[in-house]
């Protein structure tokens, strides 16, 4: 995981966002920047020993393994947040670890109250099982344990809560108020290609195809996932009046570094935009990058009733993803209206 000087300080004030102000934040970058004047960093290209197996080892050796499958970094570290808690909290050694481990782990997690004050709800618990069975059926698959000890744990389920989407009404209300061209060119962006948060800020201009509409995507999810995606007019024609002249770099840049074309913009600064063009509208969500994205399937699937054409345009590794995430409510209204909708 080799990372730039500003890529480490970006990643440790990304990791405080929860609890400074953004203020706060940027006060924490300016002195690091300060402080590593002179310094450089460089990566350590040592794989894990394997003298000594212990729960240090297994997560060195996970994090290699989940690299050379192409799982994307910030995915691994969310991962090693949720697994190294439990092999701390188990304080055994993860080949002694049992299916009664885990269920014990998450039944304490079930009753205890979070940093609120309040019970951890269903779908934290469903997430710390998920991560748990991929850790684990991975750890069995690769020989590092005897048994494969969740197939005695019980997944837990999540009620699924309907979708949240952006109405064609609320789309409009959003156009209405756009207040410049950068704010055009990433709602239009949007709407049109159902990009990721992290796709849209490493967008660059000679990704764009202007003549043919399309706009190759650099996935986020694993390395070098590749796919395309196509642009409406509006999205053609508000990208090409956001750029201007500009031939190269990144399609959104930092307000405070305009003319530097080799900077991107940050992940946060565009689900900041993309939140303030939904609260100005009026609509009824909170408008994340990720709504929209879920509002370009929807609208995609019910115009072309593509199940597979919608999971290719998301980058998705299976229909079953784009199904369950994305389109079960849009399934679901259709067959109601051609049962019972004269």
């Amino acid at each position: 995981m080799c990372m730039t000087k500003n890529e480490l300080i970006s990643d440790v004030a990304a990791g405080l966002v929860m609890a400074l102000s953004r203020e706060q934040v940027d006060i924490v970058k300016a002195v690091f920047i300060v402080k590593m004047q002179g310094y450089d960093i460089h990566e350590v290209n040592t794989l894990p020993s394997v003298e000594v197996a212990d729960n240090d080892y297994i997560l060195k050796r996970f994090t290699v393994d989940m690299l050379a499958k192409g799982v994307k970094e910030s995915s691994i570290k969310s991962y090693l947040n949720i697994v190294r808690p439990f092999l701390d909290t188990t304080g055994i050694n993860f080949t002694d670890i049992t299916s009664q481990h885990v269920t014990d782990y998450l039944a304490v997690k079930k009753v205890a109250q979070n940093a609120n004050g309040r019970k951890n709800t269903q779908a934290y618990l469903a997430g710390i099982c998920r991560v748990l069975f991929i850790f684990f059926t991975w750890a069995y698959k690769k020989h590092h344990i005897r048994e494969d000890i969740m197939r005695d744990v019980d997944r837990i389920k999540t009620k699924q809560k309907k979708k949240d989407r952006i109405t064609p009404e609320e789309m409009e209300a959003c156009r209405e108020t756009l207040k410049d061209s950068r704010e055009k060119a990433l709602f239009e962006l949007m709407i049109s290609t159902g990009m990721r948060v992290g796709e849209i800020a490493k967008l660059r201009i000679e990704d764009i195809d202007f003549q043919q509409r399309k706009v190759s995507i650099h996935g986020e999810k694993t390395e070098n996932a590749e796919r395309e995606g196509y642009l409406s007019i509006r999205a053609r024609n508000a990208l090409r009046k956001y750029t201007g002249s500009r031939t190269e770099g990144y399609v959104f840049r930092p307000l405070r570094n305009v003319l530097k074309d080799s900077q991107a913009v940050s992940n946060g600064t565009i689900e900041d935009i993309a939140k303030e063009i939904g609260k100005r509208a009026g609509v009824h969500c909170k408008t994340t990058v990720h709504i929209y994205r879920k509002t370009f399937a929807s609208e995609t699937y019910r115009r072309t009733g593509n199940i597979k054409l919608v999971s290719i345009l998301l980058g998705h590794a299976s229909t079953a993803i784009t199904e369950k995430y994305y389109l079960i409510d849009d399934m679901k209204d259709i067959e109601y209206q051609a049962l019972y909708v004269a």
